[in-house]
């Protein structure tokens, strides 16, 4: 095995090439922060140099310039333990997300859900900020829902799904089905894998792929969830807030929190026009923020 380094400038960058991994599911992929120097570093974990090569001019063509990469040889066991390193169990409330390598090692509570997830890497298993904020904003859908007995009649669209790991969890929350939407159709591949290995049933989802206003336009939903790159977000913001019926919630992650104000003006200002009312909420972790709109 191979792996691939190259330094990044700036931790900003590293962010932006994060959010790019965790979208495409380049699961062999991560950032890595040397906990001396603060240094970030853009790492792949490959199986030959060919396609170690062209995973790299690809991220370097989305996301920018970057110093070539080094190249050194691996002891296989050394990607698992990289990979281990940045995939750990984590809560909120009653939904539990456990790496598939831990699976029967971590204690689930009666009445709690978990959802076991071997994503390869750190983005797509739960451990970045902007996909552990959708579950945050799931719960609280859930919770308002629970109150009222008709949970079980709600679905839910995740968009960008990479590993699937928030329409799955949607699913054990108790919502009814799921559309997994990703313009890679290896994502949906591999959300799919893990969806059956969550116990989840054929007709409890469904798959899209290709453009977004391709694969969502005239459907509705009752939780939206939307963890993608904020241009893209900004870019689709009518779509999106139409796309929410009433008593829905629409969530917005992958923002940085600099992007925040941008971000809440536009959809603001659509969501008071589009909607018959609405509540708005923040929730942030670190230097990311999701947005949660409930529609009245």
């Amino acid at each position: 095995m191979l792996k691939f380094s190259s330094k990044i400038s700036s931790r900003e960058r590293a962010n932006a090439i994060g959010e790019f991994l965790s979208e495409k599911c380049l699961i062999r992929w991560t950032i890595e922060a040397d906990a001396a120097s603060g240094e970030c570093y853009l790492c792949g974990y490959v199986e030959d140099e060919a396609s170690g090569k062209s995973d790299f001019v690809r991220i370097k063509e989305e996301c920018g310039g970057g110093e070539e990469p080094s190249v050194a040889s691996i002891d296989a066991t050394d990607w698992e333990n990289a990979y281990k390193r940045f995939a750990k169990p984590w809560r909120c409330e009653n939904l539990h997300w456990i790496p598939a390598f831990m699976e029967g090692e971590v204690d689930i509570p009666d009445g709690d859900v978990a959802v076991c997830i071997d994503p390869g890497m750190a983005f797509g298993s739960g451990s970045h900020e902007t996909t552990r904020l959708c579950a945050k904003a799931m719960v609280m859908f859930k919770n308002l829902y629970e109150k009222t007995g008709d949970l079980g009649i709600k679905d839910c669209i995740d968009v960008g799904c990479g590993s699937g790991i928030l329409g799955i969890s949607a699913i054990k929350l108790g919502l009814a089905h799921v559309t997994f939407i990703d313009i890679d159709e290896s994502a949906l591949r591999i959300s799919r894998e893990n969806a059956e290995q969550n116990g989840l049933f054929p007709d409890q989802m469904d798959f899209a792929a290709g453009d977004l206003r391709i694969s969502i336009l005239g459907r509705q939903t009752d939780l939206l969830v939307a963890n993608i790159l904020t241009d893209v977000l900004v870019q689709n913001a009518d779509l999106l807030v139409s796309s929410v019926r009433s008593g829905g919630l629409l969530c917005l992650s992958g923002i940085l929190k600099k992007e925040k104000a941008e971000v809440v003006s536009i959809f603001g200002k659509l969501v008071k026009k589009k909607w018959e009312s609405a509540m708005e909420n923040f929730i942030e972790d670190g230097e990311w923020v999701a947005l949660a709109y409930f529609r009245g």
